[in-house]
């Protein structure tokens, strides 16, 4: 006859039971009889079955559930949260800004509270904030996701910077046909190869304007004008063949640098203008339309291989979303804009906008001859 053992967690047979009291000292000197004239120990059944039990709790707790010794399983805490910051040079008010928090909205809603995105505004500014997204080690780089201007382009691919040059793009319509195709492919393999920086999609701000304390109608109006301009070697180039004189001031800076009259105009996106008030200290807004104007976002890219699979396509997905979001915004904002800030007091100037870019084309031609030789301007138009 097999006898056989019964727990409420294994079947066991005798030679099992055998076996398993032995290991934990368990048998002792009674004797059965096993039908074929042997002798074989006669097992402690509940002292077996309670070693059986503690055993199967250990198992439990190493598994990381803590079973209770009758047998209810205790609930797993909840998983940390993963922290995702996410940083912008622009301040509270722009519209790059309004896309970093609509990016949290959407991710943290997505993952039921599982990412937790921290959003910092008007940090560093757009020169000085690249080199501070690079480091792998979170806690030596600025932030794990960056929305910013065209910067990257200048830094990491310079020959493609023609995306953001002064009249080379009609339109975001027209940015989005170049950038979306071969030309905008291979910007972004060179930011990928050259940084630490995965780019995602883009945002359209709208068009670049000029403020200034007097009207901009014409060409000549350029003539001695001290202007502020980011440490942008294009842009430089292009405003001071005008024969303006090139102010360097960073974003933070713009607001004292006008008021104080080391700058007598600035050039800018209406939600830049607006977000940081120069309807305060300028009392001109001069429509020159120059630059079409969008906003990059990308991530550190050993923050995004940190990810799983899931998680790293559901950060696209709200970076993508979030991009898409801000870009409806800024065009259906833009026009109101306008309006606000002509009712804050500033005296609104359509100036010849085809002169100036007549004026400002030599500059432009010189700069795709030396510098955005991956493409021609007639190319770029024809897309």
């Amino acid at each position: 006859m097999v006898v056989r053992f019964s727990s409420s967690r294994v079947g066991w047979s005798v030679v099992g039971v055998l076996s398993f009291a032995s290991s934990l000292g368990l048998a002792h000197d009674a004797r059965a009889h096993n039908g074929e004239g042997h002798d074989v120990a006669a097992p402690d059944l509940a002292a077996i079955d309670a070693a059986a039990s503690d055993a199967a709790a250990s198992d439990a707790a190493v598994r990381g559930g803590h079973e209770h010794p009758h047998g209810h399983q205790h609930p797993k805490p909840p998983p940390e949260p993963i922290v995702l910051r996410v940083a912008t040079p622009f301040a509270a008010g722009h519209i790059l800004a309004d896309t970093a928090a609509e990016f949290e909205r959407v991710l943290e809603a997505r993952t039921r509270g599982r990412i937790d995105v921290q959003v910092s505004t008007a940090v560093l500014n757009e020169q000085t904030i690249n080199p501070a997204m690079q480091a792998c080690e979170a806690s030596e780089r600025v932030a794990d996701v960056l929305i910013t201007g065209g910067q990257p382009l200048q830094d990491y691919a310079p020959a493609y910077f023609f995306f953001n040059g002064p009249y080379v793009i009609e339109d975001y319509e027209h940015f989005l046909r170049v950038y979306d195709g071969p030309l905008g492919d291979e910007a972004r393999d060179l930011i990928a190869a050259n940084s630490n920086l995965v780019a995602f999609g883009t945002v359209y701000r709208g068009f670049r304007q000029f403020t200034s304390n007097a009207p901009i109608e014409s060409p000549a109006d350029f003539a001695g004008l001290k202007l502020r301009l980011p440490a942008v070697p294009d842009w430089i180039a292009v405003w001071t063949s005008l024969g303006v004189q090139a102010v360097q001031v960073p974003l933070t800076g713009i607001y004292d640098a006008l008021a104080t009259g080391v700058a007598d105009a600035s050039e800018g996106d209406l939600t830049q203008i607006s977000s940081l008030r120069l309807n305060e200290v300028q009392s001109h807004l001069s429509l020159t339309s120059h630059l079409v104007g969008f906003g990059m976002v990308l991530a550190n890219e050993c923050f995004v291989d940190s990810l799983s699979r899931r998680d790293a396509r559901r950060l696209r997905r709200a970076l993508d979303d979030a991009a898409e979001w801000g870009s409806e915004q800024m065009a259906s904002r833009e026009s109101a804009l306008l309006d606000s800030l002509a009712a804050a007091g500033m005296e609104v100037v359509t100036p010849d906008a085809e002169a100036i870019r007549e004026a400002a084309r030599p500059a432009i031609d010189q700069l795709f001859d030396t510098v955005w030789t991956v493409t021609t301007w007639d190319e770029v138009l024809a897309q």
